[in-house]
């Protein structure tokens, strides 16, 4: 592996840095202030407009991957499967990072056309993979013994299996609430017992959540389907690591599996 030149110093340490802390305050808080996306971002692009101007990258390589970044990240924002601070993290990164390391290769040696499709592609494969944790964690404990759909006989399997690699089930008195945990579950009426499972939960009324979690404190339950927010911004820094290192790890399999 060659030595790292400094542009590429540099990119990756304002990338670390930026990520890194928005990991830890996205984990303790679930909130991050747009300031640092707007500063990062910035530095960012100053270091791409300097490089535009030596030559080392054209015009078109900075504009595309932000274009992309962006419009994608807004998309995904607009349909709810991407978070304000999501949205921030991959146009900066997409300014720090237009295109991929130039003296560093990865293992894998595959990386898109579009870098930043790479970010974006990473860290989805590491997220849905919580899916799977999800699921070996659910069927762990239904392999012990322990009752995963107590009171929701009537609910179909295919919605007990969407919800087990969604959500889990937890003592009703260690639930933190929203923003943390929303309900998977509800009454539909004060004193009827046969709840009903939810595949996707509003996280946009926290309110409403409480008001669910209060509700089945005063039915008595005791353990509830809850779903954990993703600190998304976690997965996007493992994927972010996972493209300097190891590349694009989806499109190295997919040119694998047709190669």
């Amino acid at each position: 592996m060659s030595t790292l030149n400094i542009i590429d110093v540099v990119r990756i340490a304002l990338s670390l840095a930026m990520l890194g802390y928005a990991s830890l305050k996205d984990l303790r808080t679930r909130e991050i202030h747009d300031l640092l996306w707007i500063v990062f971002g910035a530095i960012g692009l100053l270091l791409a407009i300097y490089e535009v101007y030596v030559g080392d990258i054209s015009i078109l390589g900075l504009t595309l991957p932000a274009a992309f970044s962006v419009a994608l990240s807004l998309a995904l924002g607009r349909f709810g499967l991407f978070g304000g601070a999501d949205v921030g993290a991959f146009i900066a990164l997409s300014l720090i990072h237009p295109v991929p390391p130039i003296s560093l290769k990865p293992i894998l040696g595959v990386v898109s056309v579009v870098y930043p499709l790479t970010l974006f592609s990473n860290s989805a494969l590491v997220g849905a993979s919580f899916a799977v944790v999800l699921l070996v964690k659910n069927l762990s404990r239904m392999l012990r013994g322990k009752p995963l759909f107590e009171g929701h006989e009537s609910d179909s399997p295919w919605k007990k299996f969407i919800v087990m690699i969604a959500g889990a089930r937890v003592g009703l008195d260690s639930v933190r609430g929203p923003p943390f945990q929303y309900p998977l579950e509800f009454t539909p009426k004060e004193g009827d017992h046969d709840r009903r499972l939810i595949l996707l939960p509003d996280i946009n009324d926290d309110e409403a959540a409480r008001e669910v979690f209060t509700q089945l404190r005063r039915e008595g339950v005791e353990e509830v389907w809850v779903s954990s927010t993703l600190p998304f911004l976690v997965f996007i820094t493992i994927g972010y690591v996972l493209a300097i290192l190891v590349g694009d790890v989806a499109l190295s399999l997919l040119s694998r599996a047709i190669g």
